[in-house]
Parts: structure tokens; C-alpha cells; sequence
């Protein structure tokens, strides 16, 4: 965020410039998703208070691979595409650890 980068070397916005910086902070972040995607989005946000978290520190490890199975039998697919499903939201859980468990300031 702009506010903390400024921070960082002293800066302070002020007016304007400051409510600016307030409403970008609290603006949730979007993103597109492609159409072939989309169900693979889905079946990954229906999973998401699943993690499985490794020891005292907190982080997150991976998605429950069974309620991942469990989310994905509710579609009614082929074998096949249930693989398929499990690849799309294992890549979609992959970035997202990334993300989570980078170390915050």
C-alpha cells in the first residue's frame, strides 16, 4: 500500500491525498477469472475454512485434501473431471499459500 511505502521513508500524506490513500487500503482487491476457471473458483472458495495448519506458528499448510473430495463429489462430475477439478483448485491453493504465508511486517 502507497500509505505504508510513504510511511517507510517519513512521509505522511495529509488531506485529500490521505482519504485517497485510506479508501485504496479498504478497497477489497478483484480480479478476473476466465470462464473455464470459474467453477474451479468456486469449489476452491467453498473449501476455504478448510486449511490445515502446521505447527505453533500458525501458517497454513495446505486445503484438507478430503473436504476437497467431499466439495467436488457434490458437482456430480465424471472421475475425470473431478481430477481435473482437484488439479485446477490444488494450483488455485498453491498461489494462495504464497500469499498468505509470506511473513508481514
Amino acid at each position: 500500500m502507497v500509505k505504508d511505502d510513504l510511511s517507510a521513508l517519513g512521509i505522511t500524506l495529509a488531506g485529500e491525498l490521505a482519504e485517497e490513500a485510506e479508501e485504496e487500503a479498504a478497497a477489497p482487491d478483484l480480479f478476473d477469472v476466465l470462464p473455464e476457471n470459474w467453477e474451479a473458483v468456486q469449489t476452491f472458495q467453498r473449501c476455504s475454512r478448510q486449511w490445515v495448519f502446521k505447527g505453533m506458528e500458525g501458517q497454513r499448510e495446505a486445503l484438507d485434501v478430503k473436504a476437497i473430495i467431499s466439495v467436488i463429489s457434490l458437482y456430480q462430475l465424471p472421475p475425470a473431471e473431478q481430477l481435473e477439478r482437484l488439479d485446477q483448485v490444488q494450483l488455485i491453493e498453491y498461489g494462495a499459500l504464497s500469499v498468505m504465508n509470506k511473513p508481514r511486517h
